[in-house]
């Protein structure tokens, strides 16, 4: 396996486990990790479209309706008016509110915890790689 190869395959690896084990934290909220990300998403930039949440999380429409209706079902979002009739906007409940913060409270802690060992350094290290593998995804 050449160093590519390896790279990939390990960033893989990591990132199905990691979802695995953030869908355990969550679990206990009634969220899996597509939906957090959205309830994460409407809290940190407000009221906004399926397709600004879509070209955020690089997911398709359809996926994201889904996940914004199990949100809805739950009780955790709701649809708002938008500029125009046409638009529909989604936003947060005081539901949504309230799992955000206690999602934020646990995903902190299984950050942390997952983040033990590893220096300020490593950490700037492999956050500047992953931003210029954006960046030549994103060409």
């Amino acid at each position: 396996m050449t160093p590519n190869h390896q790279f990939f395959h390990q960033y893989l690896q990591i990132y199905r486990l990691f979802t695995k084990k953030l869908n355990e934290q969550l679990l206990q909220y009634g969220l899996f990790h597509s939906q957090w990300s959205i309830v994460y998403f409407l809290k940190t930039k407000g009221p906004t479209t399926l397709v600004e949440i879509g070209e955020y999380l690089n997911v398709e429409k359809p996926t994201i309706t889904r996940t914004v209706q199990r949100l809805s079902e739950g009780g955790f979002i709701e649809q708002v008016p938008g500029k125009d009739r046409r638009e529909k906007r989604i936003q947060l409940t005081e539901a949504g509110e309230e799992v955000y913060i206690a999602c934020r409270e646990a995903t902190n802690e299984f950050e942390c915890k997952i983040m033990d060992g590893i220096s300020e350094q490593e950490k700037e290290a492999v956050y500047q790689t992953l931003t210029k593998l954006c960046v030549n995804l994103e060409k």
